[in-house]
C-alpha cells in the first residue's frame, strides 16, 4: 500500500495544466452569475428602508434561494467544466518510435541463509519464481542477471532473451558458488561495468534476505555517483509476524529487514517485500517503468487526462431539460 502512494506521488510531481488561462473562464463566469444574482435582487431598494426581518415576513423567497437553482448549478457546473478547458495532466503519452533502452541488473542472493524454509519451498525459489513472473511482465527487456554469495559472479550479460536467462537461473543455488558467505556489495563493480553499456539509466534490482554495514556504505557510495535506481526486493520472514508473536524458529535466520531499509534509505532506493501473491511482482514492474529513459522524450505529447470529466459536465447538464429551468440573459 506504501508503494502504491509513494509510485502515485511520483507520477503526481509532473501534474499540470497543458491551458492554464483557461482559469479565466472561471472568474468571468462566477462574475456573471454574480451580476445576475444583483440583477435579479428585486428587495434591494427596499433593504435601506426596512429592517430585514419585517421584510423577510413581507416576502416570499423566490427558487434562487435554493441551492437547486439555474444560477447556483451554473456555478457547480463552471468548476468541471472549467478543469476540462485547463487540461489537467500528469504523463506523456507513448510514443509510437519509443524503445525500452533502460537495461535491468537482477543480483540475486544464493547464499545459505536463501536455502531456509520460512517461505515455502524455500526463499531461494520463492525468489526464483518471482523473477520468472516479473520475466513475463517485462517481455524481451534488457535485463542481466548476476548472483552472489561471498563474491559475485555475472551469470547473464545484458540480453533481451528472457527464455536464456531462465535457463541459466534454474541452475542457480549456494553449491555452485566459488565462495561462502553474504557479500551483496561485490556486485557493484559488475553491475557498473553492465550499466556502462547502456546510454541510459538502468535499475539495479537486489533480490535477497540481509545486508551488512558495509553493504550500505559501499551502496551509498556507488548510487551517489551512478544515475541508476536501486530496488531491494527482500524475501523472507522478518523474526515477528504481523501480530507482533514469533514467527519464525530459533533454527532460521530472520529477514534483515532494519539491514535493508537502510540500504535503500541510504541509497535512495526503494524495498519492496515478499508477497504471498503478485502485488510485489507488480510492484517492482511499475517501479522499474517508471525509471524508463524513453528515445526522444522531449518530444512526446503530454496526455490530456480532463476527458473523463465531460461525463461529470453532461451529467449536470441534464438539469437543463427540467421545465422553466433557464437563466434570464
Amino acid at each position: 500500500m506504501i508503494d502504491d502512494i509513494s509510485l502515485f506521488f511520483d507520477n503526481m510531481q509532473h501534474f499540470h495544466f497543458l491551458r492554464p488561462y483557461w482559469l479565466l473562464a472561471f472568474i468571468i463566469i462566477v462574475y456573471i452569475i454574480r451580476a445576475f444574482s444583483l440583477r435579479d435582487d428585486s428587495l434591494a431598494q427596499w433593504r435601506s428602508l426596512m429592517s430585514a426581518q419585517v421584510l423577510s415576513h413581507l416576502t416570499v423567497s423566490g427558487n434562487n434561494n435554493n441551492w437547486l437553482s439555474p444560477q447556483k448549478m451554473s456555478l457547480i457546473l463552471a468548476i468541471p467544466l472549467c478543469i476540462v478547458l485547463m487540461g489537467p495532466t500528469w504523463q506523456q503519452q507513448s510514443s509510437p518510435f519509443s524503445e525500452n533502452n533502460a537495461p535491468l541488473i537482477i543480483a540475486l542472493d544464493v547464499s545459505k541463509t536463501m536455502e531456509q524454509g520460512d517461505v515455502q519451498p524455500s526463499r531461494l525459489l520463492r525468489a526464483k519464481q518471482k523473477i520468472i513472473e516479473l520475466l513475463e511482465l517485462r517481455g524481451d527487456s534488457k535485463t542481466a542477471l548476476i548472483a552472489f554469495a561471498g563474491s559475485a559472479h555475472v551469470v547473464m550479460p545484458i540480453t533481451n532473451d528472457r527464455e536464456m536467462i531462465r535457463h541459466f537461473l534454474d541452475a542457480l543455488d549456494e553449491k555452485v558458488m566459488p565462495v561462502s558467505g553474504k557479500l551483496p556489495e561485490t556486485i557493484i563493480p559488475l553491475a557498473d561495468n553492465l550499466l556502462a553499456t547502456s546510454s541510459v539509466p538502468g535499475t539495479v534490482l537486489l533480490i535477497g534476505d540481509g545486508a551488512t554495514s558495509n553493504t550500505v556504505n559501499s551502496f551509498k557510495k556507488f548510487f551517489d555517483k551512478q544515475g541508476a535506481q536501486l530496488l531491494v526486493w527482500g524475501i523472507g520472514k522478518s523474526a515477528q509476524s504481523e501480530e507482533g508473536s514469533a514467527a519464525l524458529t530459533t533454527d532460521i535466520i530472520p529477514l534483515q529487514l532494519e539491514q535493508l531499509k537502510a540500504l535503500t534509505n541510504e541509497s535512495n532506493g526503494r524495498l519492496i517485500l515478499m508477497s504471498n501473491d503478485n502485488s510485489d511482482v507488480n510492484r517492482v514492474n511499475n517501479y522499474i517503468k517508471h525509471n524508463l529513459v524513453i528515445v526522444d522524450d522531449n518530444s512526446r505529447p503530454w496526455h490530456d487526462s480532463g476527458y473523463p470529466m465531460v461525463f461529470v459536465v453532461a451529467g449536470i447538464f441534464l438539469f437543463w431539460f427540467r421545465k422553466g429551468w433557464t437563466l434570464q440573459w
